[in-house]
């Protein structure tokens, strides 16, 4: 089946909700507590997911303008690191109200896409050359998907903690 954006957009927003719902049930305490020291927090990951919407809701519309172009990141990029040193006093709906700002910026960049911007191909710096649909189920679909699970890994492994310890 080829993707079209309503098709596209139908999933993303799914997991906005899914992932929003997880999120939205973890208790404050939770909220910042990592399972490691090298481990996200579920703020963090919340955060992140913040961030990258809006970073790839931006870099789609550029690619769609500029066909050819280079998209995309590496995990050194200099936003998405900042978007995660979070201070500890962070609470949930600010970390909530910020992702629900993310989300908009993605269905906004959605909405501004016909069919036909989905072929739109640029160069990334790891994977080559892909396209508009690619970058999307990439960097915005799968990676919902992938931090959703992590969100609930996290805070199953902070309530078993809690039970054990």
């Amino acid at each position: 089946m080829v993707d079209t954006v309503t098709s596209i957009r139908q999933r993303v927003v799914e997991l906005q909700s899914r992932f929003r719902q997880v999120a939205a049930g973890v208790e404050p305490d939770a909220l910042h507590w990592r399972p490691a020291p090298d481990a996200w927090s579920v703020a963090q990951i919340l955060a992140h997911a913040a961030e990258f919407q809006s970073f790839f809701a931006k870099d789609v519309l550029h690619l769609r303008d500029h066909p050819g172009a280079g998209f995309g990141r590496t995990l050194e990029h200099p936003e998405r690191l900042r978007a995660v040193e979070l201070t500890g006093a962070e609470r949930l709906d600010g970390l909530l109200a910020a992702f629900d700002q993310g989300c908009q910026d993605t269905l906004r960049m959605l909405d501004a896409l016909q069919d036909a911007d989905l072929a739109v191909e640029g160069t990334h710096p790891k994977f080559g050359r892909r396209s508009v649909a690619w970058e999307i189920d990439h960097f915005i679909t799968e990676h919902l998907e992938k931090h959703i699970g992590q969100v609930e890994r996290t805070y199953n492994a902070y309530l078993a903690s809690r039970q054990n310890g």
